[in-house]
Order: structure tokens, then sequence, then C-alpha cells
């Protein structure tokens, strides 16, 4: 089956004749810099624009005199989303065969660092001491953040002589008014390409700037075959069979067994390139037979890229909505080699094969469709082979982007990586509208009406007013058809918004998750509470505190005794105020048994700000326990003790290196509790038997019922 083959011939010669050193000057040394950023995945006539420029770049360098002295740099090619991903992929002076190499294995992925590359370039060039030149070849503006057109005026101004060459390639006007000034700056040209055609026109133009031409020689030019797994797939490096044969005699002029990419010399004419491909990765399938490819060419005075897309022979069909809202599921009907591995996915037009929004891999979306069509009795061989397989159609839904704008759905043959198919998708705004208050209360309730298409995962936010964050954790809340939606208000007052966040299924694409929708005003008013309580507390006694709430939405708050400068509560110190008496605004607390100066602090929730603070000292408590000299083991005894006996406080037995602070692990059960109104507790023998493993010092213990604090002890002996 004759394919549609991709062929780039610089037209050095076509154009210009053989070149030629003008009288006898040396070129200036030059570094091409190749755009390898993410949209270089997008199209142009159907083929990625990364496969034409390397194509394109590739036959430029065949055709550049050796006297030209080379160097490469790609930048976005590495990692996504990295502005410092610039790398020089071959030094100034390097064989071409290194330069082309280099130029095959570029894959774009990340950012557009244009005006750090042409600095890296420059400084590679050593412009400032070596007249240099840079050629340029970007499909878009710079995305890091940098001003090339200032740039180019300081490398024009201290460089010796040094220029830099543009070529925009499918570029948009608004693109190319920023491509221009880095050729203006620097004496250079700007050239605008639209497709592979053009492309080889400006690359052209700008190279052979400097070299004369001569006349046509008429010699056998070089050819570099390769293939691709169909029309603008990926390469293929190995396990290939190549034939070519001449179309005006039928001659074989060149074969190649078991190769990959393969050069030749032919002279000029027309010729049939014949590609068969051994390798297909998967053996004993109904599509396990050798995949043919041919092209046709013609070779006139330049070197010639010549590229053979690999024909499958694999049936596949897809179709899917051409038009969605915006975060609304597609709808897709495909059928094709999904026991193979596919994928069926939403796509930005620049996104890579091995990329997508919202993906399903094609056989589970057909198992689940038959299972779902067998259930409700629904016929869908929709073939008529009396089988549901491969070949029949089938039908899912997969997420949609949640940014209007031009997308596609794909196809895609998993192993190898290629789309099978795309089809344009075209996702559309919609209106969304939110009412609120203009004005409300710290931490209180308010009401937000909403309109616009209801998705059951969308919520509200209230968030800092221009936040880059897309929505605030803690301070969101899902929207009920046609209903109101409840928020609370931050406690920290100042302005804010409040946001409609348009949520969509779990993707790390980028921004397509959750999307603001709507966005409104919306200022938080500061309030107030006041605290009334003892300026002096025992350690461990329970204090009356009477309170000033703010306003009404005080329910959820929390009064506790912290240390000052504390943010949180203090779990051993704390009142909910939802248990508060609301005709009395009085409820008991007990306060930290450590001694030392604290405040008792209003937190306002939700945030947990501190409304007010009231300092209050706490004093130790008392105590004191005493217990026999010497007791022997497994005999009962008698700990006489004193202190306030507050809830918890109790008398325990440790051997006597027992630190303090692991007080918290000894309960009751290793003594007793202290109650009020006695002096003293018996030791059973049963509990003496369990606390007494072995003869020793011991030591009893007056611990208090909260932060375990030992309040008073006795030393004393255990013996046989």
């Amino acid at each position: 089956m004759m394919g549609t083959c991709l062929t780039i011939a610089t037209g050095l010669t076509l154009v210009l004749g053989a070149p030629t050193l003008a009288q006898d000057k040396a070129p200036k040394d030059t570094i091409l810099i190749l755009d390898a950023s993410g949209s270089m995945w997008g199209q142009i006539d159907g083929i990625n624009k990364i496969v034409i420029a390397k194509d394109t770049v590739e036959s430029l360098v065949r055709g550049l005199p050796a006297e030209q002295r080379l160097g490469m740099v790609a930048y976005g090619h590495r990692k996504e989303g990295d502005c410092s991903d610039i790398e020089t992929l071959a030094d100034v002076g390097a064989d071409r065969d290194t330069v082309i190499k280099q130029i095959r294995n570029l894959s774009p992925k990340g950012k557009t660092p244009l005006t750090k590359s042409v600095q890296h370039s420059a400084e590679a060039l050593n412009y400032t001491k070596n007249a240099a030149n840079i050629i340029l070849v970007s499909d878009g503006l710079e995305t890091c953040e940098a001003d090339p057109c200032a740039l180019a005026r300081t490398l024009e101004e201290n460089g010796l002589d040094f220029t830099v060459h543009v070529v925009g390639f499918d570029v948009t006007e608004e693109e190319r008014k920023g491509l221009v000034c880095i050729a203006e700056e620097t004496g250079g040209q700007f050239m605008s390409a639209d497709n592979a055609e053009q492309l080889t026109e400006a690359l052209t133009q700008v190279a052979m700037a400097e070299i004369e031409a001569g006349e046509p020689t008429g010699v056998p030019q070089v050819v570099s075959l390769k293939a691709t797994i169909l029309k603008g797939g990926p390469d293929i490096q190995k396990d290939l069979n190549w034939t070519v044969v001449s179309n005006e005699t039928g001659e074989t002029v060149f074969e190649a067994e078991n190769a990959g990419y393969v050069d030749f010399e032919v002279t000029p004419g027309t010729y049939r390139a014949t590609a068969v491909w051994t390798g297909w990765p998967h053996d004993n399938d109904r599509y396990s037979s050798d995949k043919t490819g041919q092209a046709e060419f013609v070779i006139d005075t330049a070197p010639t890229v010549v590229t053979v897309p690999i024909d499958l022979d694999i049936p596949f069909g897809l179709e899917a909505d051409q038009s969605v809202a915006e975060g609304q599921p597609v709808t897709v009907t495909w059928f094709g080699p999904d026991d193979l591995s596919t994928t069926i996915s939403t796509n930005a037009l620049d996104d890579s094969p091995r990329r997508s929004i919202y993906f399903s891999p094609g056989q589970r979306a057909r198992d689940a469709y038959e299972k779902a069509a067998t259930a409700d009795g629904i016929d869908i061989d929709t073939n008529g082979d009396g089988t549901f397989d491969q070949s029949d159609e089938a039908q899912t839904r997969i997420g949609g982007p949640t940014i209007p704008g031009e997308y596609e759905v794909r196809y895609t043959l998993n192993e190898p990586r290629v789309i099978l198919a795309r089809l344009p998708l075209t996702v559309t705004d919609t209106d969304y509208m939110l009412a609120a208050p203009d004005t409300v209360a710290a931490a209180s309730e308010f009401s937000v009406d909403w309109t616009g298409p209801y998705n059951r995962d969308d919520f509200l936010t209230i968030i800092e007013k221009d936040s880059e964050d897309v929505f605030r954790r803690g301070f969101t809340s899902r929207t009920v058809e046609g209903e109101a939606v409840t928020m609370t208000a931050p406690a920290e007052p100042g302005d804010y918004e409040i946001r409609y966040i348009l949520t969509n299924g779990y993707t790390l694409y980028p921004g397509m998750q959750r999307v603001v929708q709507a966005s409104i005003p919306i200022k938080v008013e500061d309030i107030g509470a006041s605290i009334t309580a003892p300026e002096r507390a025992v350690g461990g006694s329970t204090i009356r505190i009477e309170i000033d709430t703010p306003g009404d939405d005080w329910a959820d708050d929390t009064v506790s005794v912290i240390e000052p400068g504390a943010v949180k509560t203090n779990a051993d110190a704390r009142y909910a105020l939802y248990r508060v008496q609301t005709d009395t605004g009085a409820f008991d607390i007990r306060v930290p048994a450590i001694a030392g100066d604290y405040v008792i602090a209003y937190f306002l929730n939700p945030g947990s700000r501190v409304l007010t603070r009231q300092p209050i000292t706490i004093t130790q408590a008392e105590a004191d326990v005493s217990a026999p000299d010497t007791v022997k083991m497994g005999t009962a005894f008698s700990v006489a003790y004193s202190g306030d006996a507050f809830s918890g406080d109790r008398i325990i037995i440790c051997p006597a290196d027992t630190p303090d602070n692991k007080m918290w692990q000894w309960g009751a059960n290793y003594g007793f509790f202290v109650q009020d109104g006695e002096t003293s507790g018996l030791i059973s023998e049963t509990k003496a038997a369990r606390i007494f493993k072995t003869p020793g010092a011991y030591e009893v213990r007056y611990i208090s019922g909260t932060q375990n604090v030992v309040l008073a002890r006795d030393a004393f002996t255990v013996t046989e």
C-alpha cells in the first residue's frame, strides 16, 4: 500500500546552487537552537510540528559545507514545567553524525525558556570575543518570564560580531511580534514558516546568508531514510528491511536488512522506497504479520530526508461529540484493537502521545459497555457476525476538559505508542453567577445564591482576595441543585472572594480538575468577645468563667487556658462553648496543674483565631505523702497523704528511678485514687505482690489528675 511520505530537501543547491565560501572567508561559528517544548506536538497537515522540524533541520545539517562549524542546543525536551531545561546537545565543531543523532532523539515535553537558551548559546560561542551566529527555530513565545528583546539588545551591545536569525514556525501574529525583535536587535533575519516547505526555505535563507551560490553539480546526493508507525507516528529504529527502486529504470539502487535509519547516495531522479517492518511487538495475534510502507520521492541537487509511514493494516474507527460544555463528559463510539491495549482520551491539541487530560483503557471501557448492554438486553453486534468483539462498535463517556477551547479526542495504541485516530472537540463556556451579602461578620454563617449548570462535585469556597490558589481548604461548601449554599466566614477580618469551583474527575493535568467559574467580592468584618475570670488559681483546680460572646454564631468556639503566645488550644484545659448555658454565659473549666503564667484565651472558629486573652497565674498545688521506711515484699501497708484531692489525683508506687515525665503510664492500679476528706489509703497484699517484682528502692508519689505532675514523694525500701 502506497503511503504518504514526508520528503524534506534543504533546497540549498536548488535555490543557491552548490555552496562555496565567499572570497575564502570562513563562515561564523553557529549554534542551532531547536524548540522542543510541549507545543511542538501540535500538528500541521496531520504531522506533528516536531517531526517536520527535525526532518527539516536534519536536511539542513547535511547540506551545510564542511567548513561550517555547527553546534546544537535544545530546550523543553527533558522535563515538564522546568524553565532551566536547556541543554547543549552538540558542541560547536561536532561532527555531523553527532548533531543528526541528537536531532533524531528529541522529544518535546516542557516550557519555552527562549531567552535563557539564546543567552546560553551566546556564552557557549564566546560571543564577546568571536564572530558568531545563532539560528533559533521556535513555535511560540517565551513562557519563563524573561524578556528576549532586552537580552538581544544586550548581546548586540557586547558582542564582537554577533547575529541571531529567527525562524517562527507556525506562529500567530502576536507571537511573531515577540520573536521579530530578537532578530532586529542583533541585525539578523526573521522568517516565518507555516508548513514543511516554508520551513525549509526559511532555514535555507538564514543558514546560507554568508555562502555564495555556485553552479549545480548534478553529483549524487545523500538520502536519509526513516520509517514511522503510521503518518506522523514514532520513528522505527530497528527491524526494517529497505528497498529503493528507480521509477525511471526499475533498477534497485539500494537495499538494507535489519536496519533502522539508513543513508545512501543516489543520482537525481524519482524513486520509490519500500520498508518492511519485522519487529511488530504482538505475537500470535490476528495482526501479527510484517508491516509494510512505501513512499515516492524526488532527488534534485540537495540532500534529502525521506520518511516512510508504515501501515499497520489494523481496522479501527472513532466517533465522538464535536462539542460539549466545560466539565461535561464526552460520548465516544469506537472499534479497534482494544485487546492489544488501547486508550481513549481527551487531549489538548499539543499533548504528546503519552499525555492526556482524561482517559479510559479501551478494553476496560469495552467490557463495561458489553456488561451494561447484556444486562439491559441490548443487541450490540454492530457488524452482524453473531459475536461482540473488537470489530464491533462500543461506546463510553470520558471526562471533558474544564476550560473552554479547542481540544481533541484520541484513540491510541499503547504498544507501540501511536495515535490511531483523533477528532476535534470544542469545549464551550457556561455562565455561572453568584449572589451574597457584601459584608459578613468573622466566623459567621451566611447564605450564597448561585445559578448555572449543576455538577455533582462542584463547590463554593471563600478565599483571600486575588489568591493564586483555586480554593481554601476548610472553607468549602458543596452545591446542591436548586438550593442556596450556607457558608461560614473566616475568623480573620479582611477582603475575600466567594468562588464557584467547577470540579471534574481526578486528573494530574495542570489546571483541569478544579476551575473557577465565577467570583464575587465579600468583606469580613471583625468582632469581639470578653472574659471574666479569677487572676490566680491553684494548679489542677476548677474555676468559674463568664463570657460575653461575639454575636449569635459562637457555639463552635472554644475557651482554653494556654501559655502566653500559644496559638492552639490546650487539650488539658479547654471548654467547648456549645455546652454553655445561654441564660448565664458562665461555665467551669479546669486549669493546668503545672505552675506558671498563663492566659485564658477565646478561640473563634472556624480558624482558631484568638479574639481575646486574659492573664491568669497558676500556683503549684500543695500535697504530702509518706510510707513506712521498710516494706516486706507481698505484705500490705498503709500510705498517709494530704492534698486538695482534685479529680483524678492519685497515689502510686513505683521504682525510685522512674522518671517524673513517665507518670502518665502509672495509673491507680499501682496505688489508689485520693479521696476528699481522707488522709490515708491501703496497699493490699494482692496489689503489693503485683507492684513489687524485686526488692530495692521504691517511692510513693502524689500525682495530679491532670498533666500527671508529681506533687509529693517519699522514698522507702522493699525487702525480702
